[in-house]
């Protein structure tokens, strides 16, 4: 596919179209066609790798009509806009949500997420994200904490974990700019860990899939990357992700799409989760997923601590239903700012056995250590009723520090072990270290 453009009266009047590759106009467009006109095209014509390149395509500036031929954005109209202007525009609020575009120069950064068997590297469409989880870490890291200056500029943040959920901003341009970054880049420098084995994970930072706009920005981006036979890992809790359903296919099992459900109390998760969707919603946009053949996973975490066996049997006995599955499970963990949200949703939701179980944690940080244990441990036990399921329990770092010996043998080689999708030809090897932490006549207490 290709936008042409014609000349009217003068060079900044022009009328667009677009052309397949037979050279047959598929669509006729106006003199300033919308950033969502072009992306619907992108999915509704040709084969589904295919995608409209908007740089240098003749497009015009919606405010200073200076020709495109490089960075571009989109105000929320979706007029597309040049980046001189698009930098100088204010946010806007819609529906009590602050948008704006996001002057981000990275593409593809490299990510630590090896360490949990995920990705070597990360895509994030946007910065923010609409959900606002109560116990999200993305505030607390370098790529929004590092930036004050910037989310108060393009967003009036005034303190980013607090405003978490109330601010996105967008990079529309991304799939252009990840275009020119694999088409340039020697693969043999990519990065490429045992664990990580050279996946791109969308996303890390924010939902991928949250609304139309960053599930437009998402499938430019897994086209180029299928297009470039690099695997890709996606995340989201948004049903959405049934709408690239095509394109999924197409990658085959260069491919592994998820979504996170740690339960299926809908009003406890909704009051830790405001902003997203049901999680029985999630676990029909999987099953949607995996009867077109789409390998999917399941991220359950973080686990809450009145969790029980019954409560995991439950999780896991759908989990299962979707097919051989993997299973990422961790234990919530009492740091930071957001733990205290955590602690305050929870109570205001009228989950009071909830919230006393957190405060102990926060209060008492060796009966964090001894829950973290007995519910890694529960669920490893549980997922032993299921074949064909593979529960991928992820130890943290102070977790290990606190125990010693045997034990700490086991949560390291936990902690290490490679989940056992399969992304391509290879398979990594099954391993036993992804297993019950205890014997039946042991105790944490003993062991710690």
């Amino acid at each position: 596919m290709e936008l042409t453009w014609e000349a009217g009266d003068s060079w900044f009047e022009r009328t667009y179209a677009v052309e397949n590759d037979d050279n047959q106009t598929v669509e006729t467009l106006g003199s300033q066609p919308t950033l969502n006109e072009l992306r619907k095209i992108e999915r509704q014509y040709g084969d589904p790798t295919e995608r409209l390149d908007l740089w240098q395509a003749g497009l015009l500036c919606a405010d200073c009509s200076s020709e495109i031929n490089d960075r571009f954005a989109a105000n929320p109209a979706g007029e597309i806009l040049c980046w001189d202007c698009a930098m100088d525009t204010d946010s806007t609020t819609q529906n009590g949500l602050r948008v704006n575009t996001d002057p981000t120069k990275s593409v593809m950064s490299e990510s630590h997420l090896h360490t949990k068997s995920l990705c070597d590297h990360v895509i994030n469409v946007a910065t923010g994200c609409r959900h606002g989880c109560e116990f999200c870490y993305v505030p607390t890291t370098p790529a929004i904490d590092n930036r004050d200056g910037m989310l108060t500029d393009q967003a009036d943040v005034n303190d980013p974990q607090i405003d978490w959920g109330s601010y996105l901003l967008y990079r529309d341009d991304l799939p252009e700019r990840l275009h020119q970054v694999l088409e340039n880049r020697d693969p043999s420098e990519r990065k490429q860990t045992k664990r990580g084995r050279g996946i791109v994970m969308l996303s890390s930072g924010t939902d991928c899939y949250q609304d139309r706009r960053t599930a437009q920005i998402t499938r430019g981006v897994v086209t180029e990357l299928i297009t470039h036979d690099i695997p890709v890992r996606i995340l989201s809790r948004s049903p959405a992700l049934v709408r690239d359903i095509d394109l999924f296919r197409v990658a085959g099992d260069r491919i592994t799409v998820g979504s996170s459900i740690p339960s299926f109390e809908a009003p406890l998760v909704k009051a830790m989760e405001p902003n997203a969707s049901p999680p029985i919603k999630r676990w029909e946009a999987l099953d949607q997923l995996q009867q077109a053949g789409v390998p999917v996973f399941v991220s359950m975490s973080p686990t809450y601590p009145t969790m029980d066996e019954d409560d995991f049997h439950e999780l896991l006995s759908y989990f299962r239903a979707l097919g051989e599955i993997v299973v990422f499970h961790e234990p919530i963990n009492p740091r930071g700012k957001n733990f205290q949200q955590c602690l305050e949703a929870a109570s205001d939701s009228g989950y009071d056995e909830v919230a006393a179980e957190l405060q102990q944690m926060r209060d008492d940080r060796q009966y964090w250590v001894e829950y973290a244990l007995e519910q890694l441990n529960t669920v490893q036990q549980v997922a032993t009723r299921f074949d064909g399921l593979h529960v991928h329990s992820w130890p943290d770092d102070e977790l290990i520090r606190s125990t010693s010996g045997q034990l700490q043998s086991k949560l390291k080689a936990m902690q290490q072990a490679v989940s056992p999708e399969s992304f391509g030809p290879i398979k990594p090897e099954s391993q036993s270290s992804q297993s019950e932490l205890l014997e039946s006549h042991q105790s944490f207490q003993q062991l710690i």
